[in-house]
């Protein structure tokens, strides 16, 4: 006869089968077979099974179901900075879509290093992950290596600007009109020479962004420099200083992110510059602390957890092939405003780097 009585455990461990199974009377087989919906147990047994699931609070663990039957239901996500708190954001819509399908999603940071990223990508084939979403450091060479590992996972690609791939799809911003509609402000504004942030080439991964830089510049006749530096505050403060003490300095930049903002910023600070009255400065993604800065940074809002969310859907549904554009919006604040002073000798820098 039954014990109608659960067994003793941790108040905070889950119940198991072979706990169903014991409290029910019946083999771990047969309360897997009445448990997944199969034939193989007469109809009261199943009906007692169940009850006795029900009364444990007994919940199915999908990654052993998955396994069991010869599939994940881990998913990866590598990000290249997980330090800009963009990537945050996207994670989270990500985990939202994933905690409704009972997926599991694994996150790494490659922290712009080619090694590391193939090395994740490594290990996620390894772990037999469902599929792959990645914003890859450089043209998207690891992509390719992932579809070569797991030609079945499914693949998305996150903020990169990578050809179309067979079994790929692509979740990103509105680059175009992410660079024109700035660029145009500030040639309203009465700027006449812009720089633009962007990684250095061999860890570029969206250049459609500098294509649409050059090509606006040219069509609305101004001057646009590249300012090219590695993605991190430290790195972008030290190309800035270098860059604004030129001969000829940029009266306004563009960057790639709000975080890398932040650089440009300690950089106008280091040469006593206020930004806005002597260097117009403008961000992408809109983070929290944008509007906080002093003076408030003009930046592009995007939906990031739209975008995580949009990664997640496709990450799921492998016949979901049409690629994500997320929309952008310039919201302008106090960082820039009209060029007021001539940049032709800038001040040496208030202290030295460490």
């Amino acid at each position: 006869m039954a014990d109608p009585s659960p067994p003793r455990r941790p108040a905070t461990a889950p119940v198991g089968l072979r706990d169903v199974a014991r409290a029910a009377g019946v083999s771990v087989a047969s309360a897997s077979v009445a448990l997944n919906g199969r034939s193989g147990v007469a109809e009261l047994t199943r009906a007692r099974i169940l009850e006795t699931a029900q009364r444990l609070g007994y919940r199915a663990n999908p990654q052993a179901q998955a396994l069991r039957r010869g599939r994940t239901t881990t998913y990866a996500l590598v990000v290249r900075n997980l330090a800009n708190p963009f990537f945050l954001e996207v994670i989270s819509g990500a985990e939202e879509v994933a905690a409704r399908a009972s997926a599991t999603l694994v996150v790494a940071d490659s922290q712009y290093s080619l090694d590391a990223e193939r090395r994740h990508v490594r290990e996620m084939a390894g772990r037999q992950c469902a599929g792959l979403a990645i914003a890859p450091v450089g043209s998207g060479e690891s992509v390719h290596l992932w579809r070569s590992l797991a030609p079945d996972a499914t693949t998305v690609t996150l903020n990169a600007a990578t050809g179309p791939m067979d079994g790929v799809t692509r979740v990103a911003p509105d680059n175009r009109h992410a660079v024109e509609v700035p660029l145009a402000r500030l040639v309203e504004l009465g700027h006449r020479h812009v720089a633009f942030l962007s990684a250095p080439r061999p860890l570029m991964a969206d250049p459609d962004r500098l294509r649409h830089f050059r090509r606006t510049a040219r069509r609305l006749g101004i001057q646009g420099s590249v300012l090219y530096a590695p993605l991190s505050v430290d790195a972008v403060q030290e190309a800035t200083l270098r860059m604004l003490q030129r001969p000829d300095p940029p009266t306004a930049i563009i960057t790639n992110s709000d975080y890398t903002a932040h650089g440009v910023y300690k950089a106008a600070r280091e040469l006593g510059l206020t930004v806005g009255a002597d260097l117009s400065v403008v961000g992408h993604d809109d983070l929290p602390t944008s509007e906080l800065l002093d003076p408030p940074m003009t930046t592009l809002r995007i939906d990031r957890r739209a975008m995580g969310r949009a990664v997640m859907q496709r990450l799921l549904d492998p016949t979901c092939q049409a690629d994500h554009v997320e929309p952008v919006e310039l919201v302008e604040r106090r960082s820039t405003a009209p060029p007021v002073r001539t940049q032709d000798a800038l001040p040496t820098p208030s202290r030295h780097r460490r």
